[in-house]
């Protein structure tokens, strides 16, 4: 049996578009090709895309495409014409589409992964037209598939509740970690990345996309009010790329009366540098209104930073009781937690151990294994 998943959403680049869904197919896809299962996994991915790591096995068949789908409509075209044409061609016998779409045109058993329904949930925070494209395939495809894979239970009841797909083919495969995310105990290595970066002190971290619903705005204002009650002069660290609409973010911290110093937006972390980011860091904050999972959260935990992070969707799921959880909606809640881990070293040191023992559990083998049962699943109800 061949199983046949796009992956043209598999993003290299130093961009916003190598956040969470290219880490998910990055995760998966590396997993099913060391698992080396008795089905064939046929890996649709653009050839300028296509990593050194994910090559050719004779259960894991890399198709590179030259179409430039890094472009948002050059990849809706591929998805919904070239792909279920390569799809017969191929004798693929299920489709998994890992990032929400299915082709309209293919008629055969079919697994789509839906990672969240922020722009849903959240309409605000996305493009008009980006709204109405999820809302329409979104709904087509959960509707079609034979069955429904989702990243946490929170997007699962969402996608139950708001897509109107029975419970009993909807499944919650959880996101991984990778082992490289893992305390390091080099105080000198720690010391030599900081003052690489130009910081002289330990800091405040976010990572993830600069994006209106990660509530940014908000946690820029709960950091000037640990300054203004002379908690800290440690700054705040804003990593990652610029989505869309982040360019009020970018503005909001001289309009809270905040300098670059105190604030530093540092743009996209390559994935190498991700856990020195966490292990120098006194403290990881991510206060998101909406996330089907929270990648970041689970990878701060891993690594032994004390998190903060809200207490709404997933992500109380994700860190379990290993974090401080505030309402994201209040920004002296998130300054009065920030405070309290910063302040009082007992609850640190528990929070350092319990998110150690939360993230332990979390692997993309585990991912991929409950992926191919899904898989499995839908090819045996077709």
């Amino acid at each position: 049996m061949r199983i046949g998943i796009n992956a043209h959403l598999l993003s290299q680049r130093a961009t916003f578009r190598a956040a969470g869904l290219s880490r998910y197919l990055i995760g998966l896809l590396t997993e099913l090709r060391e698992m080396a299962p008795p089905e064939e996994i046929w890996a649709y991915l653009a050839a300028s895309e296509a990593p050194s790591e994910l090559s050719h096995t004779p259960n894991f068949i890399p198709v590179p495409s030259s179409w430039p789908t890094s472009r948002p409509a050059i990849r809706m075209l591929w998805e919904q014409s070239t792909w279920p044409v390569s799809l017969h061609r191929d004798h693929i016998g299920l489709a998994h589409g890992p990032a929400h779409v299915l082709p309209l045109a293919w008629p055969g058993p079919s697994v789509v992964t839906i990672h969240d329904l922020a722009f849903m949930v959240d309409p605000s925070t996305f493009r008009r037209r980006s709204q109405v494209y999820l809302r329409l395939m979104v709904l087509l495809a959960a509707r079609r598939a034979t069955r429904v894979v989702t990243v946490s239970e929170s997007t699962r009841r969402d996608v139950i509740r708001l897509l109107g797909v029975p419970a009993a083919r909807v499944t919650c495969v959880y996101n991984g970690v990778e082992a490289r995310f893992h305390p390091l105990d080099s105080e000198d290595q720690l010391e030599s990345f900081r003052q690489a970066q130009g910081l002289k002190s330990p800091f405040i971290l976010y990572l993830g996309t600069i994006e209106p619903r990660k509530n940014l705005v908000r946690l820029i204002d709960a950091y000037a009010e640990l300054r203004r009650r002379g908690v800290t002069r440690w700054p705040l660290v804003l990593a990652g790329s610029v989505g869309p609409l982040g360019t009020p973010i970018l503005d909001h911290v001289a309009e809270a009366g905040l300098s670059e110093t105190d604030v530093r937006f540092v743009g996209f972390v390559p994935e190498a540098e991700k856990p020195l980011w966490y292990n120098a860091a006194c403290l990881f904050v991510y206060p998101s209104q909406y996330e089907g999972f929270g990648l970041p959260v689970l990878e701060a935990l891993a690594c032994g930073t004390p998190v903060v992070t809200s207490d709404r969707s997933s992500l109380p799921e994700v860190v379990g009781d290993a974090a401080m959880l505030i309402d994201p909606t209040d920004r002296t809640a998130i300054a009065d937690a920030m405070q309290q881990v910063l302040e009082d070293g007992a609850l640190r040191d528990r929070l350092v151990s319990a998110g150690l023992k939360q993230a332990a559990p979390f692997s993309w083998r585990a991912t991929a294994d409950g992926t191919m049962d899904v898989y499995r699943a839908a090819l045996a109800g077709a």
